[in-house]
This record gives C-alpha cells, structure tokens and sequence, in this order.
C-alpha cells in the first residue's frame, strides 16, 4: 500500500525550475522531446540558458512544432525566462528507437554537430503495445524500444560524455545519463525483474494484459539496472534512473480503456514528471550516489528489493549488459 501511495499522493515537490543552475555553454540530448514530460523538460532546459537542447523523436512533423513552442515558451512553473539569445538552441534529430538500424545515424548527426554532451535523457518509451508487437528487427516491442535502443544509442554517445567530464571547468558529477525506470509495482518478473531465458516474454504466462503490463514494467527496470551497471562502468559520468510518476501522457495510447481512464484520474500534469527527471539532470544529491534510483518528485528512493539483490549478489548488471550487446552488437 505504501508504494500506492507514493505513487499517486507523493506530495509537493521540494525543488522545482527554479532551483536549475544556469545552463550556459552546456548541451542536452532529451529523447522523446516532442511531447509529453520530454516536451517540459526541454522547455525548462531552454529557458535555463543551455546553449543547445536536442530533441530525438520519430515524427519530423511534432519535432518542426515542438521547436516552434519551445522558443515561444514562457518559461514553466517559477522560472524565469530565458536571458540568453535563443536563436537555434533547440534542434530536433528523428530518432526511432525501435529501428536499431537507424541509432548510429542519429548519434552521427549530433557528434558531427557538438563536441561536447553534458546530460542525456533518456525519456521516450512505449507502454503495453499490442500482444505480439516487434522491433523493426523482430524483437518483442517493449523490450527492444525501451531497453535495446537506448542502450545502442547510449554505447555512442558515452565517449563525448567521458570527453566532457574530464574536460577543464566542468564541474564533478554534472555530467549525467538519466533513465526512465518505472513505478514501484507492480513488481516485475524473473528472480532479478528480469526472465533472462525469456525476455521478450512469450510463454503463455504473459499472455493478455498481464504480459502486456509485465513486459513494460521488466523493460523499465531493466533501465534502472542498466544506470547501476553504467555507474560502475563509467565513474566519470553520474548515472540514474527515475520514476517520473503517474503523469498525464499519451504512454498509455496501447493501454486498454479501463486502465487509461484509472490512469489519467490519477495522475499529474506532464511539469512534475518534469521535475523528477530534472533532479536526475542535475539535483547534487544524485552526484553523491551514483547509479541511484528516483522516485517523484525527484527524491532518492530503492528499487524494488529483487532488483537490488540481482545487482547487489547476483551481477544483474553486467548480465543485462552482456545481454544488450549481444543483440545489438552487429549496428555499432
């Protein structure tokens, strides 16, 4: 019940826009940008003076327009404008993360742009999707949406976010990869969240909304492993995941009616999920426990107690690494 409540009565947030340090000079990548929790953590990252914010979304038409409204912004919540010349800032990469043949364009066309990265987010994602749902390369949906295709995209973007962190003046932990990890239940499956010998979970255990629900919530988790496992890859770079919260999004456009109408009932405007991720970017207790897990609005929370004890006794982390390469290795 306590994990319900958090979910859905977390109560104020302590920090909000205001509290961003100024953003001058430095870069972001949001995936998923366009709209959404995406769309508001990007407009708070203009308006904080970042020299560059980088949307990465499938429709070049939401992307045209999500430039568009983010220059035109006011700024969110108690923020105050932008004071830098917003000329340019906000750029927009087509981005599908279910087509691994398509990442490594994408990264190419921002490291042949920037030469630096400071945080990337990776936001976007799919939830419950029709049964039998697959991958332009015929991976289950969820999985190689939300797991495989940031992890790709990640392997090509870690050295210009290596190259930042030691480069001179830039502070230590303020470069960040953050990952969308999911609410604290239901839990997932597999002794460690995740069925190693069945990921894609096809047996008929998962079938129905059940699976549906399972196989967003394993592939969610397996985000928050990840950020764990990056974390002790890469010391240099702070790594985290976040629940953003029950948030108003169209994430649930696959989920059937009853669950979409509890859901929107339930749930917060797309700014406060904004906020959670926002803390992930740049809060200065998230540099103090790399690889942590947030909870909203942008507190430290744990994990749910499988997930901990995979990484913690059984290396879920180097597992679920060596798992994603294995299946992407062939796009580097």
């Amino acid at each position: 019940m306590s994990k319900y409540l958090r979910q859905y009565w977390p109560g104020s947030p302590t920090k909000t826009e205001k509290d961003l340090p100024d953003l001058q000079g430095r870069v972001f990548i949001v995936t998923g940008g366009t709209g959404g929790i995406g769309l508001a953590v990007a407009t708070a990252l203009f308006h904080g003076n970042a020299a560059r914010v980088y949307l990465l979304g499938r429709s070049d038409s939401a992307g045209s327009t999500a430039v568009s409204t983010i220059a035109k912004s006011d700024p969110p919540g108690d923020m105050k404008r932008r004071s830098a010349d917003g000329d340019g800032v906000v750029k927009f990469l087509n981005l599908d993360l279910s087509d691994l043949q398509g990442i490594k364009k994408t990264a190419e066309a921002f490291l042949a742009a920037e030469t630096r990265l400071d945080v990337i987010w990776h936001n976007a994602g799919v939830m419950a999707p029709p049964e039998g749902s697959v991958s332009k390369q015929g991976h289950e949906l969820s999985f190689a949406t939300n797991v495989l295709g940031p992890f790709l995209l990640q392997q090509f973007l870690t050295p210009i976010l290596v190259k930042t962190a030691e480069s001179e003046g830039v502070a230590k932990g303020s470069v960040r990869t953050c990952w969308a990890a999911s609410v604290e239940f239901p839990d997932p499956p597999g002794e460690d969240g995740i069925v190693w010998d069945d990921w894609a979970l096809s047996s008929s255990e998962f079938s129905g909304l059940n699976g549906r629900v399972q196989r967003y919530v394993q592939s969610k988790w397996a985000n928050a492993i990840l950020a764990t496992e990056m974390a002790k890859r890469y010391p240099q770079i702070v790594s985290a995941s976040f629940n953003p919260g029950a948030i108003k999004t169209d994430l649930t456009r696959h989920a059937p009616g009853i669950l979409k109408s509890v859901q929107g009932f339930l749930s917060y405007p797309a700014r406060l999920g904004a906020l959670t991720e926002l803390q992930a970017g740049f809060g200065s207790e998230v540099a103090e426990y790399n690889g942590c897990y947030l909870i909203p609005w942008g507190k430290i929370g744990s994990p749910v107690p499988k997930v901990v004890e995979g990484i913690q006794k059984r290396a879920s982390g180097e597992r679920l690494w060596n798992l994603c390469d294995g299946l992407v290795k062939e796009f580097y």
